[in-house]
């Protein structure tokens, strides 16, 4: 999904399956950033075929508004997974992707808990913004009494745990089967906590089946805590396959009670999942 200044761009198709878009450049007004004129392009992504959308829109609006400066947001960055290459016949899908972006010119490219580094040093004038006000959301909904939030792993921790200093963490370490990058099962870092009968609010950056959550959610059971919550700012579709997916069976055994997330890439409904808008 694309906007203008908060407006969806409708793409209709040919017959073909080629692109028929119509922007009417009179009903959109200059917004004013730090004391400019510019105009704001969000993407919503949904598939790749956008990043096509995003150049028309992009392409067609400086036909006609030449002096404002142009801002995306761009809460989830796709193709992140492939952020770096080991052999010669691995694309560097993530490079070349960001460079699609820079050319394209931007003032600022504003992401949201970007699941990797690497995309933020390829995107041009890239501004990181934290996902506080989504989890801060996820709390008021929770309560804080008795509450512990717990990270899957170290890394997790030390970038987020700053976020919520009056609040006590714990967070896991996970057990891989390296070869084939699966979780085997984790250990929990407790921090002196016991963790006996308290609310634990897990927080993620993104998950895609939910494996990390699902075996850190087994363990906190087995440490005593009383009611289990998931927060990931990005939650892939796949979240919701009972084949493949873990957390689903959590959430629907209730060993997790709710997931918490933004609308950045998850479409699907679930009764024990509440999605926030971005």
């Amino acid at each position: 999904m694309i906007k203008i200044n908060g407006e969806i761009v409708a793409i209709n198709k040919f017959p073909d399956g080629t692109p028929r878009v119509n922007i009417d450049t009179n009903n959109i007004e200059e917004d004013t950033y730090d004391g400019s004129p510019c105009i704001w392009i969000e993407w919503i992504y949904e598939s790749n075929d956008e990043m096509f959308y995003l150049m028309l829109v992009r392409k067609h609006l400086e036909r006609f508004f030449t002096n404002v400066d142009y801002y995306l947001y761009l809460p989830y960055i796709p193709n992140a997974r492939m952020d770096r290459v080991k052999n010669d016949d691995e694309v560097f899908t993530l490079k070349y992707f960001c460079d699609f972006i820079n050319w394209l010119g931007f003032s600022s490219v504003y992401v949201l808990d970007a699941h990797s580094d690497v995309s933020t040093a390829l995107l041009n004038n890239c501004v990181k913004e934290k996902p506080k006000e989504y989890v801060d959301k996820a709390i008021s909904k929770i309560g804080m009494r008795n509450l512990v939030l717990y990270f899957p792993d170290a890394g997790a921790a030390k970038r987020y745990s700053d976020l919520f200093p009056e609040l006590p963490y714990c967070y896991g370490e996970k057990k891989r089967d390296w070869k084939t990058g699966k979780i085997l099962g984790l250990d929990i870092r407790t921090n002196g906590i016991d963790l006996t009968n308290k609310a634990v609010l897990m927080i993620d950056d993104i998950i895609a089946y939910g494996g990390s959550l699902y075996y850190s959610a087994e363990e906190l059971k087995k440490s005593g805590v009383n009611e289990i919550y998931a927060y990931a700012t990005h939650t892939e579709n796949s979240i919701l396959d009972k084949e493949k997916g873990t957390l689903i069976k959590s959430l629907e055994n209730n060993t997790v009670r709710a997931l918490f997330t933004t609308n950045s890439i998850f479409t699907g409904k679930h009764e024990k999942i509440t999605v926030m808008e971005v």
